[in-house]
């Protein structure tokens, strides 16, 4: 087999130690999530295994902000990564160079240096996802891609008076599903959400999701949930009984995960009072 020649090869600027924080948004249609699985193609290893090429440090490993499921797209996902080398690139150079060597689905918008100690998982205060719904006669195969094709009428109102019951700092139980794993045994389950919203644009419908952070596979939870009251299967009211349940059996199965995008991570505390949602997001646009 043929060998690929060595990226870190162009790079010689020198630079001091740093942390390094990357601004990424990606498709996730082929990947099994962010997070390192064996056998299975995920996007932190792709990220991580060409910034060790780049970076000649194989040891490096990158944190990430959110870890999205498996088919969940971003539009503006962040890693960060300690780098003391001599050589490294300057901020353009290697933003540049790994988006020559990543795949298509993947882009790097931001490369820049922070302060030491900077970590882009712990460091966020806030993340908003946005959830796209497609009625049948909208429906193309580029779209089909990025939203979940539903073949029912909905009933918005009611859709929203469930979204609101779901807004303040509450026990998400019946929202987040067990991934069996050991890192995430015993995880508290409140958490707090600042908005949650429906809306209707164009023909399309998008649930709009902000807090501070994220039960497994819980944004997905609350959207089928809101789908399973606006379709009638049960009244927005019952969004109190489910909350109150405490047991994932209590809620409507999961929407679909080509639909999903992390829209948006806020640093600053309060920066996301002032969010507005890109609808439709940008990604085909």
């Amino acid at each position: 087999m043929e060998a690929l020649p060595d990226p870190a090869a162009e790079l010689a600027t020198p630079a001091a130690a740093c942390v390094w924080h990357l601004t990424l948004a990606y498709d996730g249609t082929a990947y099994h999530g962010w997070q390192l699985q064996p056998d299975q193609p995920t996007l932190q290893a792709e990220v991580q295994e060409r910034l060790r090429r780049v970076l000649r440090n194989p040891q490096l490993r990158i944190a990430a902000t959110s870890r999205t499921d498996a088919g969940v797209h971003a539009l503006d996902q962040h890693i960060s990564f300690p780098d003391n080398s001599p050589d490294s690139p300057a901020p353009a150079a290697l933003r540049s160079l790994l988006n020559r060597w990543l795949p298509a689905d993947i882009r790097v918008l931001r490369a820049e240096r922070r302060e030491p100690g900077f970590n882009a998982r712990f460091g966020a205060s806030a993340k908003a996802y946005v959830y796209v719904i497609c009625p049948r006669d909208r429906a193309t195969p580029f779209l089909s891609r990025y939203a979940w094709v539903f073949h029912a009428p909905l009933e918005l109102e009611a859709m929203r008076r469930a979204a609101a019951m779901l807004v303040g700092e509450l026990d998400f139980a019946s929202f987040g599903v067990n991934p069996r794993c050991e890192e995430r045994e015993g995880e508290p389950t409140v958490r707090r959400l600042f908005r949650v919203e429906v809306v209707e644009q164009d023909g399309l419908l998008y649930v709009v999701v902000l807090g501070e952070s994220f039960l497994y596979k819980m944004v997905r939870s609350i959207v089928g949930h809101l789908v399973h009251v606006g379709r009638g299967s049960a009244p927005a009211e019952a969004t109190r009984e489910v909350l109150a349940a405490r047991d994932r059996r209590a809620a409507a199965d999961s929407a679909p995960a080509q639909g999903l995008f992390l829209a948006k991570v806020f640093f600053p505390p309060e920066d996301w009072r002032t969010y507005r949602p890109v609808l439709p997001p940008p990604l085909w646009r």
